[in-house]
C-alpha cells in the first residue's frame, strides 16, 4: 500500500514538474519550481513512512523554546 502511495506521489510530482517546465520560459523559474516540487514530494514521502513526525510548529518550539524563556 505504501509503495503505491509513494509511486503516486512521484508520478504527481513528475506531472507537476512537466507542466511547469513547459509553461515557463525562464530557466531560473523552471529550476525554482522543480526544486520546490521535489522538496514537497520528499516531505510527503517521509511523512508517509513516518506519520508521527512532529509538525513545523513543534519543531520551531523545540528549537526556539529556550530563547523565548531567556527573553522574558
Amino acid at each position: 500500500m505504501k509503495l503505491s502511495s509513494i509511486l503516486g506521489i512521484l508520478m504527481l510530482a513528475a506531472a507537476i514538474m512537466y507542466g511547469e517546465w513547459k509553461s515557463s520560459k525562464e530557466k531560473r523559474a523552471r529550476i525554482v519550481s522543480a526544486g520546490i516540487t521535489v522538496v514537497a514530494a520528499v516531505i510527503g514521502i517521509i511523512l508517509l513512512i513516518q506519520p508521527r513526525l512532529p509538525g513545523p510548529t513543534q519543531v520551531m518550539k523545540l528549537l526556539f523554546g529556550s530563547v523565548d524563556k531567556i527573553m522574558k
